[in-house]
C-alpha cells in the first residue's frame, strides 16, 4: 500500500506541476465549473481511483481529495483555458500507465 501511496502521490504532484505552468492568453470555452472537461475527466479518474484503492485507507483517500481541490481551485484562476486544457490531457495521458499499475 505504501508503493502505491507513493506513486499516486508522485503523478497527482507531477500533474499539477505541469498544470500550474500555464500560461495567460484568451480564455477558452470550458465546461460549467470553470474547467475545462478534460480537466474534469483527470480529476474525476484520479478520485475514483484513490477513492477505490483507499476503502481501508480513509486517510488516504482525504488527503488526495484535499490535495485535488487545491489543484482544481488552482486551475479556475488561469486565464488560458486552451493551455489548461492541452495540460490536463497530457497529465492524463501521463496518468494513464499508473491507473493500469494501480489496477484502477
Amino acid at each position: 500500500m505504501k508503493s502505491t501511496r507513493i506513486m499516486l502521490s508522485a503523478a497527482i504532484a507531477l500533474s499539477v506541476f505541469a498544470l500550474s505552468a500555464c500560461g495567460e492568453k484568451e480564455p477558452a470555452a470550458a465546461a460549467d465549473n470553470g474547467l475545462p472537461a478534460e480537466c474534469n475527466e483527470y480529476v474525476t479518474t484520479v478520485n475514483t481511483c484513490v477513492t477505490k484503492l483507499s476503502k481501508d485507507n480513509k486517510a488516504m483517500a482525504d488527503q488526495f481529495k484535499t490535495q485535488m481541490d487545491a489543484a482544481t481551485e488552482s486551475w479556475k484562476q488561469v486565464s488560458d483555458k486552451e493551455a489548461l486544457k492541452a495540460s490536463c490531457k497530457a497529465a492524463m495521458d501521463a496518468f494513464k500507465p499508473t491507473l493500469t499499475q494501480l489496477g484502477c
